[in-house]
């Protein structure tokens, strides 16, 4: 898979140069083939081509070259993602946007959809993971409140009480 990714440096090829990372992800094969199935459906190219297309600031043709795809694939994909797309062009300041995992309700239908597989297992594993899931669901919801962390330091305390000499004790 990594023969998928181009990883391009800054002039200086220092890898921390400039921005916070100077390395730029480009979604076409280093050896200029046709990306192998399901390379659309990668996470961040399957993202970045959805903003390209909510842009709509380069054609299909412009897409296919750039991400190093069949023009129908292109097509086929914008077909798929219409929703998405349509999504992301309403919402172009918010750079979640299409992104499920940004969304609760889908979340939490994730959570759903595993808690099922989980509720007919019968081992102790997936009872243990099934709690996992439904505390994280409460936690999602507001019904608990969110896990919290305490520091909790060693500090010695001295006390003076006024009008008493230490000897006496």
């Amino acid at each position: 898979m990594a023969s998928d990714v181009v990883v391009r440096r800054n002039d200086d090829d220092d890898e921390f140069a400039g921005s916070e990372h100077a390395q730029e992800l480009e979604p076409k094969r280093k050896d200029g083939e046709v990306a192998k199935r399901g390379h659309l459906e990668r996470g961040w190219v399957k993202h970045r081509l959805i903003r390209d297309f909510a842009l709509g600031e380069k054609t299909g043709i412009q897409l296919s070259e750039q991400y190093g795809v069949s023009r129908n694939s292109i097509t086929e994909f914008k077909k798929r993602h219409s929703m998405e797309i349509e999504e992301v062009r309403n919402n172009l300041a918010d750079e979640y946007a299409g992104v499920w995992v940004a969304q609760k309700l889908d979340r939490i239908r994730e959570y759903q959809v595993a808690a099922e597989k989980m509720a007919s297992g019968n081992s102790a594993r997936s009872q243990e993971v099934l709690v996992n899931i439904l505390k994280a669901v409460s936690e999602e919801l507001g019904q608990l409140p969110a896990r919290t962390q305490v520091n909790v330091s060693n500090q010695n305390v001295t006390y003076e009480i006024v009008g008493v000499d230490v000897d006496d004790i």
